[in-house]
């Protein structure tokens, strides 16, 4: 796993080193505002494989994907009232949305629905607008083990792995943000299925 420590002076070049792995089918480890997280191209069927083998985790669990903007969120998912409320007071920010997904028939790795959120840490956001498509947004770990925020989790993580991201975006210890707030929408009901650091009821 190539690592670059992340800086003001290289976030150009470092961003285009990420493009070009992600483009080439690669995963990345990069920052967010809730923790170390691991991105690759949704499009790409051969490399979601490889994010499940990563995390050890079972296909049956969607990965959740970042997007732009919220325009952008629209071409992909149909929005209630509700959610596109919520999406307009929250977004970017951590909270992510599970909406009924519109173009499920023409991906081999998904359910009916995709949950998506926008990113408000200034990499990651940069990261899924410059990719100018849905970029894979898991948390960098070994599935049902603790979020990663600083190099040594991530080394720590993925020092046994079998199959190990290739490329490790460090930029340093981020702050120990709860994860994403997860609310559900279907047939105009609402569900929430994880309370993050936003505090969202019904």
């Amino acid at each position: 796993m190539k690592e670059i420590k992340l800086t003001n002076k290289n976030r150009i070049t470092t961003l285009q080193d990420a493009l070009e792995v992600i483009r080439g089918g690669g995963v990345v480890v990069y920052p967010t505002e809730t923790s170390y997280g691991l991105g690759a191209d949704f499009y790409n069927a051969r490399v979601i494989d490889k994010v499940y083998n990563i995390k050890n985790r079972a296909r049956k669990f969607p990965l959740p994907v970042l997007v732009s903007d919220l325009v952008y969120a629209t071409s992909l998912v149909d929005f209630s009232e509700a959610a596109r409320r919520l999406a307009g007071r929250y977004w970017p920010g951590p909270l992510t949305l599970v909406l009924p997904f519109k173009y499920c028939k023409w991906q081999e790795h998904c359910d009916d629905f995709l949950a998506l959120r926008v990113s408000s840490h200034p990499f990651a956001k940069e990261l899924v607008t410059s990719l100018g498509s849905p970029l894979v947004s898991t948390s960098a770990n070994i599935a049902a083990t603790g979020d990663s925020y600083s190099a040594s989790d991530i080394k720590k993580q993925f020092a046994k792995a079998a199959v190990k991201p290739d490329l490790f975006i460090n930029a340093g210890t981020l702050p120990q943000n709860p994860p994403s707030t997860i609310i559900k929408f279907f047939n105009n009901q609402m569900e929430v299925l994880r309370q993050g650091k936003l505090k969202i009821q019904k």
